[in-house]
């Protein structure tokens, strides 16, 4: 991480310890987006706000995994015959969800587990269409092709009004999402910009998708820390709030407190 980042980063735990939002402007910048919820785009073709779902809990090892050591395709098929059978188009990946398939070594750097959500994920087919929520330009991609990291990812800048800047993070693309991109390209809302990718492409997981709002990037590159440590989470939530204040679902897809 830049110096830089690392200093604003210590900031944000600064400013937490004595009690004040780690992230200054974060309310501000909810406000914003809580505040114009009805005018985002689906960022797939199924009307988020109305259509069926099933919200899966991967806070335990339940009939459906994600992850780890688990087979894809197996995991697919289940998913796949379990949102058919409840007519579904789309099955959601809770927000703040303390994940088993985040507690291996690769999730760790100092004993404790990145193992926290920071993102929704949205599972349906490889290569369904993504849509842009709103106006913004590519600020950086990347394929991040190590076993279980995000595959191809697009990150968006959005500046929808003065002092207002936030990010929209796609992860587990599919590789032809990043074809044609360059740095400052302007995706207008409703834009189908990108597909879904399929395993082991997409980092070897269930067809889906990762979005996340970041409200600072940190100096990151077509990448970003999906995941948090329990222990700092709330630091985290303030530099990435829950992305349903975009997607606008009805169901309750935010784990409780504790993650589960």
């Amino acid at each position: 991480m830049p110096i830089n980042a690392t200093k604003r980063l210590q900031t944000y735990h600064d400013r937490h310890a004595r009690g004040l939002e780690p992230f200054e402007d974060a309310a501000l910048l909810r406000d914003w987006i809580s505040g114009h919820g009805d005018q985002f785009h689906s960022v797939v073709e199924c009307d988020l706000k109305r259509c069926p779902k099933i919200v899966y809990d991967f806070s335990a090892n339940g009939d459906v995994v994600i992850g780890g050591t688990s087979d894809p395709a197996r995991q697919t098929e289940i998913m796949w015959q379990q949102l058919a059978a409840a007519d579904a188009p789309v099955g959601i990946g809770r927000y703040r969800e303390d994940r088993v398939c985040y507690q291996s070594e690769q999730f760790k750097n100092d004993g404790e587990a990145r193992s926290q959500h920071l993102g929704i994920d949205l599972f349906a087919a490889a290569y369904t269409p993504v849509f842009a929520p709103l106006d913004g330009v590519v600020h950086s991609f990347a394929d991040n092709n190590l076993h279980l990291d995000y595959g191809p990812t697009i990150i968006l800048q959005h500046e929808p009004a003065g002092g207002v800047r936030f990010y929209t993070l796609y992860g587990h693309l599919s590789r032809p999402s990043l074809e044609g991109l360059y740095k400052g390209k302007e995706i207008r809302a409703g834009e189908l910009f990108c597909r879904f990718g399929d395993f082991p492409i997409n980092g070897d997981w269930i067809p889906h998708l990762h979005f996340q709002i970041i409200f600072d990037m940190l100096g990151r590159e077509g990448d970003y820390f999906g995941a948090a440590k329990p222990s700092e989470w709330d630091i985290w939530t303030s530099i990435c709030p829950d992305p349903n204040l975009m997607l606008q679902m009805p169901e309750n897809v935010v784990a409780s407190r504790d993650g589960k």
